[in-house]
């Protein structure tokens, strides 16, 4: 308690606010922490350790991607739009014809 009225922990203080507390604002805003239809303590807990960890490899994943360490990303789209070009040109005769 001492520590924080010192001109260090004042500093360290102020960061509080960007740091810890930013993280349970996003948790309530972003990722539905705020209300809960859950009962009991235990349940909400579990919830709650789900949640976070779930934020932590978020934000993992986002500060590997900005340190340039995932590799480059595929769309999922355009694998499964090759998968279906290709089901769909494997006997080199259309299985669907939109002409009558």
């Amino acid at each position: 308690e001492d520590i924080r009225h010192t001109p260090w922990g004042k500093e360290l203080y102020k960061m509080r606010g960007e740091t810890i507390e930013r993280v349970f604002a996003d948790a309530k805003e972003k990722h539905g922490m705020r209300y809960t239809n859950l009962r009991g303590l235990r349940k909400v807990g579990h919830y709650l350790t789900l949640l976070f960890a779930c934020i932590n490899l978020k934000k993992l994943a986002l500060w590997k991607k900005k340190q340039g360490m995932l590799p480059p990303a595929v769309p999922v789209f355009s694998l499964v739009l090759s998968k279906i070009r290709k089901i769909f040109t494997f006997n080199q005769t259309p299985l669907l014809s939109l002409s009558a």
